[in-house]
């Protein structure tokens, strides 16, 4: 497709291969993370919420090393600038930031939610003590999530396929 480095994308853009996966993944998590929640709040499967919270923690750490290794390895401004030897415009660079900045609140706040739950809920986990404070900050992480998913998506468009 082009001579840019790194593997090419599956979704038709300049993106990368890890560009195109982080895309996809954000959105499964965002949408496995809405699920999870109507489980435990509607339905009051608050194991399955535990365990579904606890693979999608997992899953994402993991996408987001493979992630990052390759955009250390490869790069991502010659793809964004559409020609080898480019570098990213301004409106490029500024989405970049904000999607950080949420991201790096989602990342420090989310797992603080997990960790907590894990060792504040009881086994099999059911409402208790730790309820309210979970009831304040997990929604609060998980809108953290979905704004680092559409900061994620409003990125890659800007860099990737504008």
């Amino acid at each position: 497709m082009n001579n840019f480095p790194g593997v090419d994308g599956f979704l038709g853009t300049r993106a990368s291969w890890a560009m195109d996966t982080m895309v996809l993944a954000m959105a499964i998590v965002v949408a496995v993370l809405a699920w999870s929640v109507y489980q435990a709040r509607v339905n009051r499967k608050f194991g399955l919420h535990k365990g579904v919270q606890i693979l999608l923690a997992v899953g994402l750490l993991s996408a987001v090393v493979l992630f990052e290794m390759d955009v250390r390895f490869n790069g991502w401004q010659e793809r964004a600038a559409g020609v080898v030897g480019g570098t990213a415009s301004t409106v490029v660079w500024t989405a970049l930031a904000i999607h950080l900045a949420c991201a790096v609140f989602s990342v420090v706040l989310w797992p603080v939610v997990i960790i907590r739950a894990a060792r504040n809920f009881d086994s099999p986990p059911h409402p208790g003590a730790h309820s309210a404070w979970h009831r304040r900050w997990a929604p609060i992480a998980a809108i953290g999530m979905t704004l680092t998913a559409v900061t994620s998506w409003i990125f890659y468009g800007l860099a990737f396929v504008a």
